[in-house]
């Protein structure tokens, strides 16, 4: 249904802000993040956007989930307030490559784990799920956008 490869993922640094509710509300604060960026002139420094999601959203309730909204960032970049410092561990990952609206994640998310993770015989590690966007929404039509969900695999 989508193509998942497993790769080794390295760590990342990044400046995010965290996002409370549920997963689907947090383009309003990647919206912030950038702003953030932006105002201080560091934007065009930063990398890709990520999602970090801490949370199971099938275990959790909407309003209990956390995540963050986040940027990678070169190591030697300050990282201005309210943004806060993230580093992400590398190690191995099942990806799977989506493309189309953001819309369509959650279905993506649901085949990855539900499905691809236990016929492939994978277990999930812990640590967050992450979501890269490989292009921008301002940028990309939406069935063009492109989005690695990225989970860690023991």
């Amino acid at each position: 249904m989508y193509p998942v490869h497993i790769r080794e993922k390295s760590p990342r640094r990044l400046a995010a802000l965290r996002h409370a509710g549920s997963f689907d509300e947090i383009g309003c604060t990647f919206g912030q993040t950038c702003q953030v960026l932006e105002e201080r002139g560091l934007l065009s420094q930063a990398g890709c956007m990520i999602a970090v999601y801490w949370d199971n959203p099938v275990l959790v309730p909407p309003e209990a989930l956390h995540s963050h909204a986040a940027i990678a960032v070169p190591d030697a970049m300050d990282i201005p307030p309210p943004l806060e410092e993230l580093r992400l561990t590398g190690g191995r990952y099942a990806v799977l490559r989506y493309i189309g609206p953001y819309s369509g994640l959650s279905k993506a998310h649901q085949y990855l784990v539900g499905k691809w993770l236990p016929e492939m015989r994978e277990i999930q590690a812990e640590g967050p799920v992450i979501e890269i966007y490989l292009n921008a929404a301002m940028e990309t039509p939406s069935d063009a956008l492109v989005t690695e969900i990225c989970v860690p695999l023991l």
